[in-house]
């Protein structure tokens, strides 16, 4: 149980669940518990199977739990001044939007790789696989036939390039992660420590800014290479600078609300991040735009709009032509 701290911490992200809170936290569980029927029956199906958005699934698995806790919270008493429960909250509030960022990040890799795969590369992904099909699923959403091979001219250099940035990515994307994780644990410690208070702030504010320049980085290199490669789909880039500027909308409100101090979970003033207002602004700006984020990812035929098999592009280099050294 919280004792009554005598020292400013960072008002929680979204506030303590007050009665408020009972019927919007009801809503996004029941949302995102459809999210993962329709995952499933994505799986089920072999033409749209992906297993790039398992982060995802992951993701819309816990706000189902974490909006049901909301709920539950809402009307007890003990449970709202629970510790380990806020800390708990805290700590999956401040990664979430950063795990859409990563899939983003790993469904542009995939499309963008694949664009400047010319006619030989091309013709030895068809080779290995069954259908006689390249290495990226569905192709109705190209804008060139998948038997106009020949025309393709390779781009080897981008290619690498591409696989470097996306590495780069996937590491800074996870030290991201790391950071928000360590701030959310912390949390419980902000609450009786000063110096812990002040810890969690900054960790706070450096994997939001993090998180966002990553996330932006992905749209603005998506428009960047679409514009250099004539043959990257179009309607792809715009739905990856749609779903980064929903992830991004949910890093900005946090940018703006974890100024805030409260010496008490269950304070109301202001900067409290309690109050009437204040919990409206969380579920506008925190919660819905990261639910339409993740919904669009999952509701999408990833393989098809994204040109993606069914890991993405995990490689490093190309391999060999069958056939030589």
């Amino acid at each position: 149980m919280s004792s009554a701290p005598t020292h400013e911490f960072p008002s929680p992200i979204g506030g303590a669940p007050f009665p408020i809170d009972f019927a919007p936290s009801i809503l996004f569980s029941v949302l995102h518990a459809l999210l993962i029927a329709i995952f499933v029956w994505r799986m089920a199906r072999p033409q749209t199977r992906n297993f790039v958005l398992i982060g995802a699934l992951a993701f819309t698995t816990e706000r189902t739990v974490l909006y049901a806790l909301r709920a539950h919270t809402a009307h007890d008493d003990k449970a709202r001044t629970n510790e380990s429960l806020e800390t708990y909250l805290q700590t999956t509030l401040a990664g979430g939007f950063i795990t859409i960022g990563m899939d983003l990040m790993q469904l542009t890799r995939a499309m963008l790789v694949n664009a400047t795969k010319g006619a030989e590369v091309l013709a030895n992904e068809a080779k290995s696989n069954k259908n006689n099909q390249p290495d990226w699923g569905l192709n109705a959403s190209l804008p060139f036939a998948v038997d106009d091979f020949a025309s393709l001219e390779d781009l080897p250099r981008m290619r690498a390039r591409l696989r470097q940035v996306g590495l780069a990515g996937t590491i800074v994307f996870w030290v991201t992660i790391i950071l928000g994780i360590v701030s959310g644990v912390d949390y419980q410690g902000a609450l009786h420590s000063g110096a812990h208070a002040q810890l969690v702030r900054q960790l706070w504010y450096a994997s939001t800014v993090l998180g966002l320049l990553l996330i932006v980085g992905v749209a603005a290199g998506a428009v960047w290479v679409s514009s250099a490669i004539p043959r990257v789909p179009r309607r792809s880039v715009a739905w990856i600078v749609l779903v980064a500027a929903l992830a991004s909308t949910v890093a900005i409100y946090r940018l703006v609300v974890m100024r805030f101090s409260t010496t008490s979970l269950l304070a109301e003033g202001p900067g409290s991040l309690n109050s009437p207002g204040s919990k409206a602004t969380f579920y506008v700006f925190h919660s819905a735009p990261e639910y339409l984020a993740v919904a669009i990812l999952i509701s999408l035929d990833a393989r098809r709009v994204f040109t993606t098999g069914l890991w993405g592009d995990r490689r490093v280099r190309d391999p060999e032509p069958a056939g030589k050294a």
